[in-house]
């Protein structure tokens, strides 16, 4: 009986390590950081030709799987120092296909004008091919068609 006991209890400790080697193996790598930097804001000065600096938060993670495919989420607020410039956040979530396709979801720019408010929000969902080209757009992008001077410039 002992010799039974122990022949089952090895064989279900060896399954049980077979069942677990794929499992361990199949674990996503998943890399997070978050960082404040400080920057003398070029896009500002190109679109409104003011000189400012830029305080940037971002925080992101990346989820790489064993097929190929990858799910980044990020989200970033950037606080010009002058503050006639609107504060932007933005926040979304890409799917990369093994294949280099990608889905883009979330709120990649939300523009908060200085007096407070939403003066500008783009939100929904990018198809991207393999390429890198836009293939289909959901939800409201009004900045793709804008002249980003109205939203970013001061009057």
């Amino acid at each position: 009986m002992q010799r039974l006991i122990t022949s089952v209890t090895a064989v279900a400790a060896a399954l049980l390590a077979l069942s677990a080697t794929p499992a361990a193996a199949a674990r996503p790598d998943i890399e997070r950081d978050s960082y404040v930097d400080r920057f003398h804001d070029d896009f500002i000065l190109d679109l409104c030709g003011i000189d400012t600096w830029t305080t940037v938060t971002e925080r992101w993670s990346s989820t790489k799987f064993n097929d190929g495919s990858e799910i980044f989420h990020i989200v970033r607020t950037f606080v010009p120092d002058d503050p006639r410039i609107p504060i932007e956040k933005g926040a979304g979530t890409s799917f990369f296909k093994a294949d280099g396709s990608k889905t883009v979801v979330g709120t990649p720019i939300h523009l908060f004008g200085p007096k407070g408010g939403t003066t500008l929000i783009d939100a929904g969902r990018a198809l991207f091919d393999a390429e890198g080209n836009l293939t289909s757009v959901n939800g409201p992008h009004p900045s793709l068609d804008a002249d980003l001077v109205e939203y970013y410039c001061p009057r």
